[in-house]
Parts: C-alpha cells; structure tokens; sequence
C-alpha cells in the first residue's frame, strides 16, 4: 500500500499542537518556580508561543504560499548559546538564568526539527513550509538567547 502523502494543513496542525505544548509547557513551569521576576518572564515567553500559535493559524486561513514566500526583513543572527549551555531542569527553585537556558534549548530543539523536516521534504511547498517554521523558530531561539547575552552574561 503506498504511503500517504502529508498534506501541508497537516504540517501546520501539528506545529499548531507544538506551539500549544510549548505555551503549556511555559505556563506550568510559571506556576512552578517562586521568583516573580521568573515567572514574568515564563508568561512572557507562554505569551510569545500563542503569538507564533495565531501566525499559523492564520496560515491556514490565508494562502499558505503567499504567506510563507514573504520575505523577512533581515537575517536571524544564530548566536548558538544552546549548543554550549548545559541542560537544566525547572524546579521551583529555578533560577532566571535556567529558565532561559531551558526556554533556548526548546527553541532550538523546534529550530532543528523544522530544518531536518525542510531537508527531506519530497517537494517544494513542504521544504518552503518548513524552512518558513524553521526561521520561526530561530526567531524566538534569538530573542531568547539575545536576553541570555544581555541579562546573565552582564553579570558574569
């Protein structure tokens, strides 16, 4: 029997429910660490989950192609601080600075699942699907590793 061949709503449903895990996942660890200022920035980050959430489903309304053919303004700088920061975990001790290590590390974990997706896509409108999700990804794995740089490694 041949396979079924992934449609591309398909794609953007499931990174939906990704999108919604990540958003959980945000708000849980918010209820589970005691420092306020951790906590603003779990929401903060819950907060930029549904902002990507609604840029998808608006995928869904609009025409796919057109929308992931835009160009972006500039290129997303990669600074590559979750290949060198060892795991956390979150606990309600958590700390800031584990919060945004473990917040990069999820967005780099989405980055390169996007960019393996786009790297075997079997025609065009997936590989631009992805690539499109992919520079998402390294959007928000930027803004989180940007705060990392400018708040933890001032203290340093």
């Amino acid at each position: 029997m041949p396979e079924k061949e992934i449609t591309i709503e398909e794609i953007v449903r499931q990174a939906i429910k990704a999108e919604e895990e990540a958003r959980s996942f945000y708000e849980a660890a918010s209820k589970m660490v005691s420092a306020s200022h951790v906590q603003d920035t779990l929401k903060e980050l819950a907060g930029e989950e549904v902002k990507h959430k609604q840029k998808l489903e608006a995928l869904l309304q609009g025409d796919v192609e057109r929308m992931i053919s835009r160009p972006k303004p500039h290129q997303i700088q990669d600074l590559k601080l979750a290949e060198y920061l060892k795991p956390q975990t979150l606990d309600e001790n958590a700390s800031f600075q584990d919060v945004l290590i473990v917040a990069m590390q999820r967005e780099k974990a989405s980055y390169d699942f996007y960019t393996l997706m786009a790297s075997i896509a079997a025609s065009e409108e997936p590989k631009k699907l992805f690539e499109f999700l992919a520079q998402e990804e390294l959007g928000h794995k930027n803004k989180v590793e940007t705060l990392y740089d400018e708040i933890v490694y001032k203290e340093f």
